[in-house]
């Protein structure tokens, strides 16, 4: 397999986007209509940064799919050809990252709380996570980086 340079990354960023793009769709969907058959409530994440930035939930909606379309992408364009496994676990693993951020940092900080306010929210995050992420890795199709001749 060739090197992963700079360059090489850069080709695959509009497969990142596209990917992270249809994961936070499905994300999106996720949240909207299978978080409620689990917790008895929606997690609607475009009205929690609507709120917290005042702009409405029409610019968390943007926010949202900024955040997933093109901050996740270029997250793992850095960090997903380091990972192990097959390009879906890749995408899964970090997402899995991006869950445990936000429930450490990023929700408390939005007032939601630790961990996304309780157990099975945090569970149906990181359902949603792990859908996203698979997503992500499988359109993004990144190939696996040598870290000193490991892999």
């Amino acid at each position: 397999m060739p090197a992963i340079d700079s360059t090489n990354l850069r080709s695959f960023l509009p497969r990142a986007i596209v990917g992270g793009f249809a994961g936070t769709i499905v994300f999106t969907l996720m949240m909207k209509f299978l978080a409620p058959m689990m917790l008895g409530h929606a997690m609607d994440i475009a009205a929690l940064l609507g709120t917290f930035t005042g702009l409405g939930t029409s610019a968390g909606m943007v926010m949202h799919f900024l955040l997933g379309s093109l901050g996740f992408a270029v997250g793992f364009l850095i960090v997903g050809p380091y990972l192990p496994g097959p390009v879906w676990l890749r995408g899964v693993l970090f997402m899995a990252g991006v869950w445990f951020f936000a429930g450490l940092v990023a929700m408390p900080i939005l007032g939601v709380g630790l961990f996304f306010g309780g157990a099975k929210e945090a569970m149906a995050a990181l359902l949603g996570h792990i859908v996203l992420g698979a997503v992500l890795g499988m359109v993004t199709r990144l190939p696996q980086r040598r870290v000193h001749g490991v892999l």
